[in-house]
């Protein structure tokens, strides 16, 4: 079975600071969604150049394939140099009552996780938009005054405060949930993280009245809500063995992406 980024980061690191080097991991990620704003920034609504982009970073998987390595561990695995360790499989993550009752709270875990992503933190593109376009709509009567270019304008605002200004919060989050793990521990982490976020999000979504005061809260906005999900890659490989790791660690994402679809309906 191919292993994510996600299981390496988990065996090639020490418990000590497992939790640490995961949070910045998946930190990364927001340079991604970085450079997605940027790119969105430059095309405006030419968005087919936008995926021109996308081949710059594609390129870095013929880098990724030659350079990342499987753990040693895992190779011996693979080679049959130790006996007494085994490939994971569903059958066993599913048939053990032990990994499956682990592997079941994982995937709703993730489910939560990523659900409330898509639809709560994603949104705050869309909160900047409707706060520009509502103050738009008053300072111009009737609806047609409100031009293309303006609307334009707020859509490149919109990029903006989402995909560079909250993302950094976010960033910061993920960067942070590592150190909290290790401070209060994993269940106290995800606890206090989501009850956070579940306060923040109304105060983003009806406390603002104009763009200023927008950019002051996205960051602590995507701070709570984006700020968990570095808890998935801490959290899921430490709830199996080696050999079912990579498997269950799968399990929990994918299968929580699959219960996250009807949230988006």
């Amino acid at each position: 079975m191919a292993r994510s980024l996600t299981d390496l980061v988990a065996e090639i690191f020490p418990t000590r600071s497992r939790a640490q080097a995961s949070g910045i991991f998946h930190a990364s990620s927001v340079l991604g969604t970085w450079m997605a704003a940027l790119a969105g920034l430059a095309v405006g609504s030419a968005w087919r150049y936008a995926y021109l982009f996308g081949l710059l970073p594609a390129l870095l998987v013929l880098w990724v394939r030659s350079s990342v390595k499987d753990p040693e561990k895992w190779r011996e695995i693979a080679e049959g140099k130790k006996e007494n360790l085994r490939r994971g499989s569903f059958i066993e993550l599913l048939g053990n009552r032990r990994w499956n009752r682990r592997a079941l709270l994982g995937m709703l875990l993730a489910a939560v996780g990523l659900g409330t992503f898509w639809s709560v933190t994603v949104a705050g593109q869309g909160i900047v938009e409707e706060v520009l376009m509502a103050r738009a709509i008053e300072a111009s009567e009737p609806w047609e005054d409100v031009s293309q270019e303006l609307e334009d304008q707020i859509a490149a605002r919109g990029k903006f405060g989402y995909g560079i200004v909250q993302t950094a919060g976010g960033g910061l989050g993920l960067l942070a949930f590592g150190p909290l793990c290790a401070w209060i521990g994993r269940r106290r982490a995800f606890m206090a993280i989501h009850l956070i976020a579940f306060a923040i999000v109304p105060v983003a979504c009806f406390l603002p009245q104009d763009y200023t005061s927008l950019l002051i809260i996205l960051p602590v906005f995507g701070f709570f809500t984006l700020g968990m999900h570095a808890g998935y890659a801490i959290y899921f490989p430490e709830l199996f063995p080696t050999h079912l790791r990579a498997t269950g660690t799968s399990f929990c994402f994918n299968g929580g992406r699959i219960l996250a679809v009807p949230i988006l309906l």
